[in-house]
């Protein structure tokens, strides 16, 4: 007898376990995500977009952004001063442009910068032997638009921003001056950009190009790498982070392309206003219906909730509709009563939109049992 009550004791604690363990894992959706963008292929004069994620440097979850740039298609066949162009990647706090977000100003957010030598027929590759200093290809992280190395300032201030490591590669071997390292690229260049919130708007970023972290010279021997890795502070809204790109060049049709696109970090949790009926429920109950009623806040709409997504303490939605600025979803009864036990129940509402952005929000009921 005693055996019995004692595995009786030990199923009921099991089950209030899994009861607990389930409420957790309802009330605290998991944000962290990757995404694949795949590929942007861009043409022109100008081009830009951005995709409409909104990224959350807040959430103790450091943003990366992985993909490779492909500079093959830039035109400098007419020399400097009549062809040229400069292509961007990077984040961008929410209604920002897509090229240059700001301009000899920060407060936007953090970007990789292409330019290329203005050298003509830079890309050709070049006739044998000359240029004889051929630095094809500068890549960059900027703050603002039309500023240069002098940025960097992690991990200090560089005393000399123009004796920099791994900001200009070499495409075709023709530069005495690149290593092995940082020749022979064909204009194909891996990125890994990581980005780190120091406080809701301000954050660190560090740019990996080709395996190689970024740095600068101090002591003059260009064998070492003194201040490595080099990286930048940056400012912008870190809640509310969206990928852009852009293209932008004159005298010639320009293409090139950002490939394989993917980003991890924490995508930016909606706060939804959720008002559940009936406020008292009563298991013994034989009603159809549990009712939410969803609201997003401004700049959100109800009709781009995706509802197959919605669930209400992990119950899915039965059907649901827009009436105005509020989404009406139905909830089978006694499914979600059997999830329930009698006393003051938080109930909590989470699901995306249709591009992914997932929202959450609870309501408090009394749930009875007679």
């Amino acid at each position: 007898m005693n055996d019995l009550i004692l595995n009786r004791r030990i199923l009921a604690c099991f089950a209030v376990s899994l009861f607990l363990l389930s409420v957790l894992l309802v009330a605290v959706p998991v944000k962290a995500a990757l995404t694949n963008y795949d590929n942007v292929s861009l043409s022109g004069g100008f081009m830009s977009g951005n995709f409409p994620q909104e990224w959350d440097l807040t959430s103790s979850c450091d943003l990366t952004l992985s993909f490779t740039y492909d500079a093959n298609g830039l035109v400098d066949d007419f020399g400097g001063a009549a062809a040229h162009a400069w292509a961007e990647l990077g984040v961008r706090a929410v209604g920002y442009g897509n090229f240059n977000p700001t301009w000899k100003s920060e407060g936007a957010g953090v970007w990789l910068a292409t330019d290329y030598d203005w050298t003509a027929n830079t890309f050709d590759p070049d006739p044998l032997g000359a240029p004889s200093l051929d630095l094809d290809d500068k890549l960059i992280l900027q703050k603002g638009g039309g500023w240069g190395e002098g940025s960097y300032n992690l991990p200090s201030i560089p005393p000399n921003p123009g004796a920099n490591h791994r900001v200009w590669w070499d495409r075709d071997g023709v530069d005495p001056w690149q290593n092995s390292e940082t020749a022979n690229t064909g204009g194909i260049y891996p990125i890994v950009i990581t980005l780190h919130a120091t406080s809701a708007t301000t954050g660190e970023a560090y740019m990996n190009i080709r395996g190689l972290d970024q740095g600068f010279e101090v002591d003059g021997n260009w064998n070492t790498i003194e201040l490595k890795p080099a990286g930048m502070t940056f400012t912008g809204d870190m809640a509310h982070m969206q990928v852009f790109y852009g293209l932008y060049g004159y005298g010639a049709t320009h293409s090139m392309a950002f490939k394989d696109i993917t980003v991890t970090g924490c995508l930016y949790e909606i706060p939804a206003t959720v008002n559940v009926d009936p406020d008292t429920l009563n298991l013994k109950s034989k009603g159809n219906w549990v009712t939410a009623y969803i609201a997003l806040p401004a700049g959100y709409s109800v009709n781009d909730i995706d509802l197959s997504s919605v669930r209400l303490n992990g119950v899915a939605a039965s059907w649901g509709e827009v009436q105005g600025t509020v989404l009406m979803v139905k909830f089978d009864r006694q499914t979600l009563g059997s999830r329930l036990a009698p006393g003051s129940v938080q109930l909590t509402v989470a699901g995306t939109l249709t591009n992914g952005q997932p929202f959450t929000g609870s309501d408090t009921i009394r749930v009875i049992s007679k």
